[in-house]
């Protein structure tokens, strides 16, 4: 079974995120401390954390494989 790639993975979190964000903006009535908006900010928060760490793993690669090249 094939996974996905990195890059994919990095615009499903990055589309993902931006949508929570959309909903928790968009759920907010008299005040931001309800439940719903809360709960749509910390899944937003996640996949950015997600997204962070797909960024991060890539550029280290690139950097080991710039370091294997030089050797």
């Amino acid at each position: 079974m094939m996974q996905p790639g990195s890059w994919f993975m990095a615009a499903f979190y990055t589309v993902f995120g931006l949508l929570f964000t959309y909903l928790a903006y968009n759920s907010i009535e008299d005040t931001v401390f309800n439940i719903w908006t809360i709960v749509l900010t910390l899944f937003a928060a996640l996949d950015f954390y997600r997204l962070y760490r797909i960024i991060r793993f890539r550029l280290s690669l690139r950097k080991q494989d710039k370091n294997d090249e030089s050797k």
